[in-house]
């Protein structure tokens, strides 16, 4: 009885012992379950304040500006901070404070969240103190130096040049109607052909509206007069842009004319590598095709301290890789040489003039000839033969001297020429306006403005076909300042000094031109310039995550 009593004694030790331990890990598995969902929903939280400073807040802003409120110089326990509140539907709920970083910088923002979850009669709280940074960036086809369309010949760029600022090349290719349903394109089936030139050509089809046997100006007609192929996506064996010699593709102002530089704003600055430096934020995106660097070209300079320049791009986003003899050791950018395109399908197209028009009913071209000053027939430029005319708020007026003064839009069913004399070499603009014609753009003389480019004199030309700058005779060293639009093709063909953005589906460059861009000009282009609605991509990065451990009953 005595052994039998002394083990039931060590059994129910024994007994008592497991169930102890039963209930403690019953009790320490509910609280690591609990922890864990606080986690999840404290996470929530954070993702929660980033979506809102992506996009729209509760207060309704969507320019990032959104916080929960709290004391200018508020302590670092949060007592005295206003609270955003949500009950997820599942019955968690987070609470989230949003406060801009120490230093005042808005772009960094502090997102504190903590949660509260309750399972049965116990509850858990975890806490997350995330900094993030809040980038908006201008997409738009005007805030590049270059934006290349569908390309052609297997090039965007066709030739050398100096590109100071963003460039973008799509080389998308012209859209087809995939019959078949084969994923390609087939020598029967239907395409846009984007490289048209603007204007009727004797041939083809028109719908005579008023019946009298020919086509008049303002017939509908359908342009054919393309070049006759379909282009395709460029692909890694095409030549998106081809850089070598002394070509660059940069993000500064270094070595542009005094002249120039004195008819632009200053460049924005940023802190960067321990100094102030000016910069053009330059980035370089190609969807379609790849980069060949050769010779002493470079994409971005190494960093050099002391000359409060920013050399290095600010990224870099090339899908089809770099080639030529240099390669990527002739790329220096933040990012490396390495990702790919960046802004996906659909995000930036180009702006053909047949497209419609964000907010008219129309397309560009209709927006253009319905609200501008149409004057028929071709229209040219030359020192000693003034011209004036104007119409409905539009007005052009050249004084023969070299002076122009232009407000709106001037529709030219035609070709323009912009020339030059002996004794005048240089167009003088006053004013903000944009000279369409729906043939060909020549320019053969320097093109500046009175004052400032663009925020207080802006010219804009656009072709309906092509653009030619510097091709003739004596037109070498020409300075222009100015916003450019060619639907099918821009040449340069001597060496120029031109400030702005050029904007076509293709390039053929001489004699290696600078082309510099404006950051300045997105915010403040001529009238009527297709694709100048701005394209705002917002992107949130996580700079530095700490996880308080909550608590848990």
């Amino acid at each position: 009885m005595v052994l039998g009593l002394f083990a039931l004694l060590i059994l129910f030790a024994f007994g008592i012992a497991f169930l102890s331990s039963s209930t403690g890990s019953v009790i320490a598995s509910k609280r690591d379950y609990l922890s864990a969902r606080a986690l999840s929903v404290a996470e929530a939280g954070v993702e929660r304040a980033m979506s809102y400073l992506r996009g729209t807040a509760p207060d309704g802003s969507t320019d990032g500006s959104w916080r929960t409120g709290h004391p200018a110089e508020g302590p670092d326990d949060h007592s005295g901070d206003t609270w955003h509140q949500e009950t997820l539907a599942t019955g968690e709920s987070f609470k989230i404070c949003v406060r801009t970083a120490a230093g005042g910088d808005t772009s960094r923002i502090i997102v504190t969240s903590v949660s509260t979850v309750t399972h049965g009669d116990s509850t858990a709280s975890r806490t997350l103190k995330v900094l993030v940074e809040r980038d908006e960036e201008n997409v738009s086809p005007w805030n590049n130096v270059i934006f290349g369309g569908v390309g052609q010949t297997g090039r965007s760029i066709q030739g050398n040049v100096r590109m100071r600022g963003p460039v973008h090349l799509l080389g998308d290719g012209e859209e087809f109607t995939d019959v078949d349903g084969d994923g390609h394109w087939d020598d029967d089936e239907p395409y846009v052909d984007a490289n048209t030139n603007g204007q009727y050509d004797a041939g083809e089809s028109y719908t005579d509206v008023d019946g009298d046997g020919r086509r008049d100006a303002r017939e509908p007609f359908v342009d054919v007069n393309g070049n006759g192929i379909r282009d395709p996506a460029l692909t890694v064996t095409d030549l998106a842009q081809e850089v070598s010699g002394t070509a660059d593709v940069g993000n500064n102002y270094d070595g542009m004319p005094v002249l120039l530089q004195n008819k632009l704003p200053t460049l924005p600055t940023v802190s960067f590598g321990g100094e102030t430096v000016e910069t053009l934020t330059a980035k370089m995106r190609v969807k379609h095709g790849r980069v060949d660097i050769s010779g002493s070209a470079v994409v971005g300079y190494p960093n050099s301290t002391g000359n409060a320049l920013k050399e290095t791009m600010d990224g870099v986003y090339v899908s089809d890789g770099f080639g030529g003899n240099q390669g990527t050791a002739a790329v220096n950018s933040d990012n490396g040489s390495s990702q790919g395109y960046d802004l996906g399908d659909g995000i930036v197209e180009f702006p053909a003039l047949g497209d419609p028009k964000p907010g008219y009913g129309g397309t560009y071209k209709d927006y253009l000839r319905n609200n501008g000053l149409v004057i028929p027939g071709s229209l040219s430029l030359t020192p000693g033969v003034p011209y004036s005319n104007s119409s409905g708020g539009n007005s052009i007026s050249y004084d023969g001297s070299g002076n122009l003064e232009i407000t709106g839009i001037v529709y030219v069913d035609g070709d323009l020429n912009l020339n030059k004399s002996p004794s005048v070499q240089t167009l003088m603009y006053e004013g903000s306006g944009t000279l369409f014609a729906t043939g060909d753009v020549y320019v053969h003389c320097n093109v500046l403005p009175q004052t400032n480019f663009p925020l207080t004199d802006r010219l804009g030309l656009i072709a309906g076909a092509k653009m030619e700058i510097a091709t003739g005779p004596g037109d070498a060293q020409l300075t222009m300042a100015l916003a450019m639009y060619a639907q099918y093709k821009i040449k340069i063909g001597k060496q120029c000094e031109i400030a702005g953005s050029c904007v076509s589906s293709y390039y053929e460059m001489q004699n290696v031109p600078h082309l510099y861009h404006v950051p300045e000009l997105p915010n403040n282009l001529p009238p009527g310039m297709p694709g100048g609605d701005p394209i705002y991509v917002v992107t949130i990065s996580v700079k530095s995550w700490q996880d308080f451990a909550g608590s848990a009953d």
